[in-house]
């Protein structure tokens, strides 16, 4: 099992009851993927991020995080039944070592970024929940799960950091063409503080209290910003750009979908 916090949500037990409801060869939500496809980078990212955490626990020279073409093609290799038991494998390799840095208090470097053992902890649950929706699609416990606030203010960390990311926000950034110099807008959702998504200059998404400025602001539940954030293109009467103009509209659309 991938590591959860106690008292939280089981984004793995969730994950893994998806799986066992779907073919490997189904389509995902990500354009171009399987299941087997989704399970292999969930499985190469487990072995990854463990191994770059149990180098740092040993006093091993660090290295930099390999890409996903080149961590995942074992993994997309293996017959489907050996590739969920490497996902099980790696994931208890994963929750061991991140228990591991947690004792530590240490970070470790991933993808550009560093992270604590509770930040490695929720990225998992944050890979989770968003490719389970992936695989099923909309549903009540994957709407409970992606609506939980430290799964967006992870993505928030995560989407400034990570450069390299195809969701980064300074990966996206590029495909708005022609914005102001200082464009940015709001996505703010019940009960939440705002999240701020700066384009241009210094592309970055931010958590920021829910204030009234000159910047457009768009509006969902919860789950469907977190979804929107992290790229996942939704049916247009569950995002709110009532009070943005056409052209802000057309610039935010550009920056949110992959």
């Amino acid at each position: 099992m991938l590591p959860i916090d106690h008292g939280a949500m089981d984004e793995a037990n969730e994950f893994f009851t998806a799986l066992r409801n779907r073919a490997p060869d189904e389509p995902t939500a990500c354009r171009g993927w399987r299941v087997r496809d989704l399970v292999a980078h969930v499985a190469a990212g487990a072995q990854e991020e463990a191994d770059l955490i149990e180098t740092h626990l040993r006093g091993g020279t660090a290295r930099p995080t390999r890409s996903f073409d080149e961590r995942e093609a074992a993994y997309r290799a293996l017959p489907y039944d050996e590739l969920l038991g490497a996902l099980a494998r790696e994931g208890g390799s994963l929750n061991a070592a991140v228990d591991a840095l947690i004792r530590s208090g240490g970070e470790v470097e991933f993808t550009g970024i560093r992270l604590s053992g509770q930040e490695f902890r929720v990225h998992s649950r944050s890979e989770l929940a968003l490719h389970r929706w992936d695989i099923v699609g909309d549903d009540e416990t994957g709407h409970q799960l992606l609506a939980q606030p430290v799964l967006t203010a992870h993505a928030a960390k995560v989407l400034s950091g990570m450069a390299s990311l195809q969701e980064s926000a300074a990966a996206r950034a590029v495909r708005v063409h022609r914005e102001p110099e200082d464009f940015a807008f709001r996505m703010r959702s019940p009960g939440s503080d705002d999240l701020l998504v700066q384009v241009a200059p210094m592309p970055s998404v931010k958590m920021m209290s829910p204030v009234t400025d000159e910047l457009p602001v768009i509006r969902c539940s919860p789950a469907d910003r977190l979804l929107a954030v992290w790229g996942r293109r939704l049916p247009d009467a569950r995002i709110d750009l009532s009070c943005v103009t056409a052209r802000e509209a057309d610039r935010i659309n550009a920056f949110l979908y992959l």
